[in-house]
């Protein structure tokens, strides 16, 4: 029980087309169309449309499955020259013995925690679960200077690929490698463009609840060929400060983010949690990519017996910048290469040294043809348990993608 409760929440909580005007049939409707801009000029609609088969095995006597279908819509309109509008959703279907055996899955996925409700859980079966969501709705004027985005939205302010202590806003689990567009937020952003290469940016994220609200700052300016950030503002019930770079060390790309969260109730004490992620990553002859990164969390878990504390309590409850991992020490690694120009092969492994905990994610992909392809995807984990270190349990996903 202990070990599957691991798994579930590293799983669940961790986890071109375009519209065209019709052709007129008459030619002065086709002069006058040639006149007026064209709707696809005005309207764009991409997406995609995929069916995964996840099977989760824990021994010979254990083995759950369940089929997803995932419908995607991402919707642009440019209003004018400065003005974009966007609204994008993801429709889910899951049905299937995991489904079953998963408490709350329905709940997981038909609950927003959003400003406004716009997720419908359609089906609430116990094998079956049915929800949409509209996870982009935003609304951007653009100027000279300024940028103004408004309503749904993702505002990323990491750098690094895998943990993002800067990541204040829509922090996201590595191991969701499904949700490509990773989650938004209800926020209002402000950015004004002070040069070529610096900038300041306010973002404030909408919550009902005072402890729930994000409200932060960020300039951003570019120094001895790096890019750096320094930011700073209220998180949660946190005070926080942040720092991060990217740049290069010779050929190899190297990022660094670090964030400090302090309790604004209880300013004078030295409850503070200060979180920080170093990478390097380098691309070899015959595009062979390698990346290695390393998480810090000064409150992380150091051994098995702090499992309970309050700080894995939070990471459990929600991920977020100040707890994305629940050891003190995490590492990463990661390699990947094309086969051929149709088939690639990826390897990447995240270790959390507190909990003694591996997970091994092999992959391949493979292009059918032009906006198909299908993936093969494993999640296999182990973990120490009782002064023994064994799998703890694997996920394989084999999912079929056609892009439009």
């Amino acid at each position: 029980m202990f070990r599957s409760y691991l798994i579930y929440f590293f799983s669940f909580v961790l986890l071109p087309c375009t519209f065209y005007a019709q052709d007129s049939t008459s030619t002065v409707e086709k002069v006058q169309e040639k006149k007026k801009k064209k709707i696809s000029d005005v309207v764009q609609v991409r997406g995609y449309l995929k069916d995964m088969q996840t099977m989760y095995i824990v021994n010979k006597d254990y083995m759950r499955s369940h089929n997803f279908y995932h419908l995607r819509i991402n919707m642009k309109a440019y209003i004018s020259k400065s003005i974009t509008a966007a609204v994008e959703s993801r429709t889910r279907m899951f049905y299937g013995e995991l489904v079953r055996a998963t408490p709350g899955f329905a709940k997981s996925i038909g609950t927003d925690n959003g400003y406004a409700d716009m997720t419908g859980l359609i089906v609430d079966h116990e094998a079956f679960a049915f929800a949409t969501t509209i996870d982009r709705l935003w609304l951007n004027w653009a100027g000279k200077k300024f940028d103004v985005s408004l309503g749904r939205q993702r505002i990323n302010w990491g750098l690094n690929l895998v943990w993002n202590p800067n990541d204040l806003f829509n922090a996201y689990n590595f191991l969701d490698f499904d949700y490509e567009e990773k989650p938004g937020t209800d926020a209002v952003r402000v950015q004004y463009y002070t040069g070529d290469m610096s900038s300041v940016e306010l973002a404030a994220r909408f919550s009902m609840n005072p402890d729930s609200t994000v409200v932060a700052g960020m300039y951003k300016f570019n120094k001895w060929e790096y890019d750096f950030q320094v930011l700073g503002g209220v998180f949660y019930s946190d005070l926080t400060i942040g720092f991060g770079w990217a740049g290069n060390l010779k050929n190899a790309g190297f990022k660094g983010e670090a964030s400090y969260f302090h309790p604004r109730s209880y300013f004078s004490d030295t409850s503070g949690v200060l979180n920080t992620s170093l990478s390097i990553d380098y691309t070899l002859k015959k595009s062979v990519y390698v990346n290695g990164s390393i998480l810090y969390n000064s409150k992380g878990i150091t051994n098995l017996d702090n499992i309970g504390s309050v700080q894995s309590q939070e990471f459990f409850a929600r991920i977020s910048a100040k707890y994305l991992m629940p050891t003190q020490f995490s590492f990463f690694g990661q390699l990947s290469a094309p086969l051929s120009p149709l088939l690639h092969v990826d390897f990447a492994a995240i270790y959390g040294a507190g909990l003694n905990l591996l997970i091994a994610i092999p992959s391949l992909t493979y292009s059918l043809k032009q906006n198909w392809d299908i993936a093969l995807i494993g999640q296999i984990f182990f973990i120490e348990y009782a002064d023994k270190f064994g799998n703890a349990g694997n996920y394989i996903f084999l999912r079929l993608k056609w892009s439009y």
